[in-house]
């Protein structure tokens, strides 16, 4: 199971060029890479163990994952695709550039404040836990400290 807390959108244009043999006209490919993507931030909560104690009403969490890119939704436009006479672009090329842009949107991403705001977002949802929790007699243990009101510092 997968939570997404944030998303962000991101755009990246990439020159492409290459030639085969010689740097001549005739050999050589170009390509403008545009691409749109929409990158999803949260958590992948496989790992993830919660157990109960119903006779000290008790839930325990532990193992929290750290926020990480879920998934990238990416819209990949070839513009100004040109090749040479004795060149063309193969499907392999095309994939390639397809995955470069990718892990370009990749690495802006990860530049970016997304995942700072993904802890943010857990911290809000644990508070929300917490009082659900306190509502019903519960407390909640997590990595080992006591949720309550004054929310602890849970790194993931």
């Amino acid at each position: 199971m997968k939570l997404v807390t944030v998303e962000g959108n991101f755009s990246e244009i990439m020159n492409y060029s290459d030639f085969n043999y010689v740097d001549l006209p005739g050999f050589r490919k170009d390509a403008v890479v545009q691409v749109d993507a929409k990158v999803s931030i949260g958590y992948n909560l496989d790992s993830l163990k919660i157990s109960t104690n119903e006779k000290e009403k008790t839930i325990i969490i532990s193992h929290l994952p750290k926020p990480s890119i879920i998934a990238i939704d990416a819209d990949v436009k070839f513009k100004n695709l040109s090749s040479g006479w004795f060149t063309s672009f193969s499907e392999q090329e095309l994939t390639k550039l397809n995955t470069l842009g990718k892990e370009k949107i990749r690495q802006k991403a990860m530049n970016t404040e997304l995942i700072k705001q993904a802890e943010e977002q857990k911290n809000e949802l644990f508070e929300l836990l917490f009082y659900m929790a306190k509502g019903n007699g519960y407390k909640i243990i997590i990595e080992g400290k006591e949720l309550n009101n004054q929310l602890p510092d849970i790194k993931s």
